[in-house]
């Protein structure tokens, strides 16, 4: 048996390192992918108003609802309007008017009043 000639041992030190450096690529465009579409979901209120405590508020599309029983009795109450994302900010817009900007940090929002967690 012949031990592997240094211009072989190059060649295969050259395809793991591109293997690699085709791996980190890979792993870096699906966080990308993730990231920008990673806010759409289902949250549950994690900090604010008691009153609130068991509302929705689901981000799916462009368009937002907020949902949950009447603290007053009756029917349930539902709010929809739409979000858009700049960075970490995300506002959203009922009526055609901007009603709340907040924070996205991880899987939570952040807004003046009232956290949201997935």
């Amino acid at each position: 048996m012949r031990a592997a000639s240094r211009p072989d041992r190059r060649r295969a030190r050259k395809r793991t390192a591109l293997a690699a450096l085709a791996l980190l690529a890979l792993v870096a465009l699906t966080s990308l992918l993730a990231a920008c579409g990673g806010v759409e979901g289902t949250y549950s209120l994690a900090e604010g108003d008691d009153t609130m405590k068991d509302f929705t508020l689901k981000l799916e599309g462009d368009d937002f609802t907020l949902a949950g029983p009447n603290p007053l009795g009756g029917d349930d109450v539902e709010v929809k309007g739409t979000y858009t994302v700049d960075g970490d900010k995300i506002s959203l817009t009922m009526g055609g008017e901007e009603s709340e900007v907040g924070t996205i940090d991880g899987s939570k929002l952040v807004f003046e009043d009232v956290t949201w967690e997935k």
